[in-house]
């Protein structure tokens, strides 16, 4: 994967996967409201939760290719898509 296709990846899958949770509380809706759940509180916080974990699942575990070797690099912590080679141990 190209480091331009994963800041894509990075920056709309959590808001994909906020919208498909949220979607999911849309169809159970009554469900929720039998059970005296909150289904605005339950649509926030889950999405916030699932855009969390969808962008740490993205940074851990989807390699970059290096341009300099063609090894795997994944994101730098803390360094907003800047990538270490796992190979060459280069910064790119």
């Amino acid at each position: 994967m190209t480091p331009s296709r994963h800041f894509a990846l990075s920056f709309f899958g959590p808001v994909l996967a906020g919208g498909l949770f949220c979607g999911l509380v849309l169809l159970s809706w009554n469900w929720l409201e039998d059970h005296r759940v909150s289904p605005l509180v339950s649509m926030l916080l889950g999405a916030l939760v699932f855009g969390m974990a969808t962008r740490w699942f993205v940074r851990n575990y989807i390699a970059v290719t290096c341009p300099f070797c063609g090894g795997k690099s994944y994101e730098i912590p803390d360094r907003g898509n800047r990538f270490m080679c796992l190979v060459c141990g280069k910064d790119h």
